[in-house]
């Protein structure tokens, strides 16, 4: 039997990013699509939250003060019971290094070059989401089901950027 996650199942997802803008959009994202959402300015303030909460999934940025995205993959990986990251930079096209590469060497479960469709997003979180789901003890009625479409509200087809107007 293939497990799915449908949009039914609600996740706990970790937002982690110094853009007040991007987590705004990430927020309006993925709440529209069932998920509770948790936001951090820093990795800092993440790894805080990651001891004192159940979450998920972390969606990080790779470049914040205090403590970056490279820093917080390592200290994911570290825990008892690690959570899946996907990191986003915006950072790959202007310098020429691999930043998303150096975070999947980390451990990062995906990737993702800022701005970004909404829709990728969404695949790649429901395929970071899976195994967890597939892991689980007791299985949640809505997995089993067919999943139901994602959601990408009007205005958020692109995530993550800056707007063109």
């Amino acid at each position: 039997m293939h497990l799915q996650p449908s949009a039914a199942t609600r996740h706990s997802i970790l937002i982690v990013d110094d853009d007040l803008a991007a987590r705004t959009q990430l927020r309006r994202l993925l709440a529209a699509n069932g998920h509770t959402v948790i936001e951090a300015g820093n990795g800092r303030i993440a790894r805080g939250l990651l001891a004192d909460r159940e979450i998920d999934l972390v969606l990080s940025d790779i470049f914040m003060p205090e403590c970056d995205g490279f820093e917080l993959i390592a200290a994911i990986r570290a825990m008892e019971r690690p959570v899946p990251v996907i990191a986003m930079s915006d950072h790959e096209s202007w310098t020429g290094l691999s930043f998303l590469d150096a975070a999947n060497d980390l451990g990062a479960a995906a990737v993702i070059e800022k701005p970004f469709r909404a829709d990728v997003l969404l695949r790649l979180l429901d395929a970071a989401l899976l195994p967890a789901a597939q892991n689980a003890r007791v299985v949640a009625l809505g997995v089993l089901a067919e999943p139901e479409p994602n959601c990408v509200p009007s205005g958020l087809e692109w995530v993550g950027g800056r707007s063109a107007e």
